[in-house]
């Protein structure tokens, strides 16, 4: 149950995971990443240049940026591990990229290389139809309000600087969702109690609908194409040590443009001054 200001949320709550649609055809991959946010590209090889291939092909001239894929275990490899994230806990719903602030990717992919027999299935849970529900019920509304308007720190620690709402738009009037764990009241905020009461109702909201998402799983030589801006995305703890996938994060002309300084698809660079 999520509490948001004087309306406590119970579930079940409607559907707003998604399980994405599987194709071996990059143009109806991209149609299907626009209409439901996500999709999952077969028939590919299992190493990091088939990962890198995959977004010209899904986004042809769209494309802006593709760095270098990153290795994936439990987590990103150089990333910097959440507290208590193992293989064998679930990794929350999230929005990747966000060491780079408000230049965030707005699209990434996850090329299986090799999966877990048991466990490490993954989900999907849709910002837009979670926002577009809070907006329809006038006690959620103002909640919905705030998430648009109250500027708050997501500052990764050492990495690029944004403060911000917690859902932004880009500038052809996308909304942009983030979700990650060191989201926080703005220094210079008036309401700091408030403030922080919202980004922990907005976490537990989304921790919440994720548990009625649809589960799926990679196989080998299957890539799953995700729109940053509007999927939060997790997965399930599992077993196996040698599950690896390939994360390629990917800059198109759809987001808010491409953060200046090197790049590569986990943090390794984001704390660098560009």
């Amino acid at each position: 149950m999520t509490r948001v200001g004087t309306v406590l949320l119970r579930p079940p709550f409607p559907a707003f995971g998604v399980e994405p649609e599987r194709t071996a055809d990059p143009i109806v991959a991209r149609e299907l990443v626009r209409r439901d946010g996500a999709a999952i590209l077969t028939g590919l090889g299992r190493d990091e240049s088939a990962a890198e291939a995959v977004p010209v092909s899904v986004f042809g001239s769209a494309v802006i940026a593709v760095p270098s894929a990153a290795e994936v275990r439990d987590g990103g490899v150089h990333d910097r591990r959440p507290v208590g994230l193992t293989r064998h806990t679930r990794l929350r719903s999230h929005t990747d990229g966000f060491a780079y602030g408000d230049a965030y990717p707005d699209h990434f992919l996850l090329l299986c290389a090799a999966s877990s027999p048991d466990g490490g299935e993954s989900f999907l849970v849709d910002g837009d139809a979670l926002f577009e529900w809070l907006l329809t019920d006038p006690a959620t509304a103002s909640f919905a309000h705030r998430l648009e308007t109250v500027p708050v720190e997501q500052t990764e620690t050492g990495m690029r600087r944004s403060t911000s709402p917690l859902v932004g738009r880009s500038p052809s009037g996308r909304r942009m969702f983030r979700r990650f764990p060191d989201q926080r009241p703005a220094d210079d905020t008036d309401t700091p109690d408030a403030d922080a009461s919202m980004i922990a109702a907005w976490h537990q909201l989304i921790d919440d609908v994720s548990l009625f998402s649809p589960r799926f799983k990679l196989g080998p030589g299957e890539a799953v194409v995700v729109d940053n801006y509007r999927m939060f995305h997790a997965r399930e703890a599992y077993a196996d040590p040698d599950r690896l996938m390939w994360r390629v994060w990917v800059w198109t002309t759809d987001g808010v443009g491409v953060p200046e300084g090197m790049l590569h698809s986990d943090s390794r660079y984001a704390g660098a001054t560009p």
